[in-house]
């Protein structure tokens, strides 16, 4: 009996839905911890039901997206770890079971080595190396306390930001689901333009106040 990767994928989002019902926060968190090791658990469904089934409930809402957001960070720092020690060889190893491709670690490897450090904060808005930042990340043995910053950011963001749409849309969600890979773009690209306009802005006071 052949089972494909698909079927494979629509299992974990079953168990998914199964796991938030019945657990709430903590399954929450289990399941975006798994997200953060690579793992095929799609963080675009699993936070916005966290919102859905926090609807009306503000501190219970609080309670999903904290859950998310510190699982994902929580699954990455392990997969940093598993790389750093283990290395690349192990990361394909492992994760060929999993779904995960050469092709993959590739894609993340040039981000990161293109890049810079700060790939591991964008890298959680861009589709198919979300949850593999960490590898290249641990390879090199990025400084940890700027990998967790970044990292812990940059899932607050992406998860926060799913569950909210979860929140307010209900399950009218699933209407969106096409458009959360977008949604995602869209807010790296204000991110980055923030982030250069506070960069410029820093800069340009820098030399004013050297000129004086």
């Amino acid at each position: 009996m052949i089972i494909s990767l698909s079927s494979i994928i629509q299992t974990l989002i079953s168990y998914s839905l199964t796991v938030i019902g019945k657990f709430g926060p903590i399954g929450v968190f289990f399941l975006m911890t798994l997200e953060g090791l690579g793992i095929p658990i799609p963080s675009e469904l699993v936070m916005p039901l966290s919102g859905i089934y926090s609807s009306g409930k503000p501190l219970i809402f609080f309670e999903y997206m904290v859950a998310g957001s510190v699982g994902g960070f929580f699954g990455n720092l392990l997969l940093y770890y598993i790389s750093m020690f283990g290395g690349r060889p192990v990361i394909l190893g492992i994760g060929k079971y999993l779904g995960l491709k050469e092709s993959h670690l590739e894609r993340a490897e040039i981000w990161f080595n293109t890049k810079g450090e700060w790939t591991v904060f964008a890298g959680r808005f861009v589709v198919g190396i979300r949850s593999f930042m960490s590898v290249p990340a641990g390879i090199v043995e990025m400084n940890i306390l700027k990998f967790s910053l970044l990292t812990l950011s940059g899932s607050f963001i992406w998860s926060g930001g799913l569950a909210y749409i979860g929140y307010v849309v209900g399950y009218r969600y699933v209407e969106l689901l096409s458009y959360v890979n977008y949604i995602g773009m869209a807010a790296l690209v204000i991110i980055i333009i923030y982030i250069s306009y506070i960069f410029i802005r820093r800069n340009s006071s820098g030399r004013d106040k050297a000129g004086e």
